[in-house]
């Protein structure tokens, strides 16, 4: 049936499709039919793609912040040093390691620990042991296998006659400083030291002027001339010890503390920025 147009509307021409009248039926008028009393269409959907435009670009601020706040918790973390441990018996065993050395890493950096029979100042190998005594905590650490109480020993004249050697080349590659050591079931009496080589397997140099004793047992000692050495030692002084755990600290990135308050001030930007276009789009 053709279709008559009220005056309250507006009808738009149709094209006449392949000969067809421009008298069209209902369904296709309906198509060329416009309320004049209605919204504007055009400027309903310019309305829409400028919000949608404000809603992305927000989105885009959002997401921005979000990076720089994600980059300056890791500006911040690399800015400042860090100590990182190393539990020479982190399993709490009491049993033979089965090898001269072993692997202690902590999240991801690694450090060896080899025992050794002194002889005149170069080490042959020794099996270690983990020692653990539950009803005693003083007696946990890294000791010897089959030696007296599986821990270090002295021999006469104060000589050493065992060494535990932590191999620290690959964190002091990474940047670690201030290495402490702590030795543990030093009684009154009881004695240790510490070396220092770049010969693996070589007990190296005295690095501590007189030896330490039960006034540090189980504490962490600061390691003379950190760093100078890739292979720290420990030896008993008098009676028989126990090294219990390494430490040191994650030197902080210097370039990493100047980009702090550059990460503050894009920081701030980017919030004043989503603040001005809230006010905006409110009005």
């Amino acid at each position: 049936m053709g279709v008559q147009f009220p005056s309250k509307a507006c009808a738009v021409d149709p094209p006449i499709l392949h000969g067809r009248s421009r008298n069209l039926d209902l369904f296709e008028a309906k198509k060329y039919f416009i309320d004049l009393k209605g919204p504007n269409p055009y400027k309903l959907a310019k309305g829409d793609l400028s919000t949608m435009k404000t809603i992305q670009s927000n989105r885009f601020v959002k997401t921005s912040l979000r990076v720089l706040f994600a980059a300056l918790a890791l500006t911040v973390s690399s800015a400042w040093a860090a100590f990182v441990t190393w539990d020479l018996n982190p399993d709490n065993l009491d049993e033979t390691v089965n090898s001269p050395s072993h692997d202690f890493t902590v999240d991801g950096s690694t450090i060896t620990a080899h025992g050794y029979d002194n002889q005149n100042g170069v080490g042959n190998d020794h099996v270690l042991f983990f020692k653990n005594s539950p009803s005693d905590s003083d007696e946990h650490g890294l000791g010897l296998f089959g030696t007296l109480h599986n821990e270090l020993q002295v021999g006469a004249g104060g000589v050493p006659l065992h060494f535990i050697q932590l191999d620290l080349s690959s964190i002091l590659a990474q940047g670690f400083i201030n290495g402490r050591l702590s030795v543990g079931s030093v009684q009154p009496g009881e004695l240790f030291n510490f070396y220092g080589s770049n010969t693996l397997g070589t007990l190296g140099i005295l690095l501590n002027a007189t030896p330490l004793g039960s006034e540090v047992d189980n504490q962490f000692v600061a390691i003379p001339d950190f760093g100078t050495y890739h292979f720290i030692s420990v030896v008993a002084a008098a009676l028989d010890v126990l090294p219990v755990a390494f430490q040191a600290e994650l030197a902080p990135i210097p370039e990493a503390a100047s980009l702090i308050p550059v990460a503050l001030l894009a920081i701030s930007a980017a919030l004043l920025e989503i603040r001005r276009r809230r006010r905006a789009f409110a009005h």
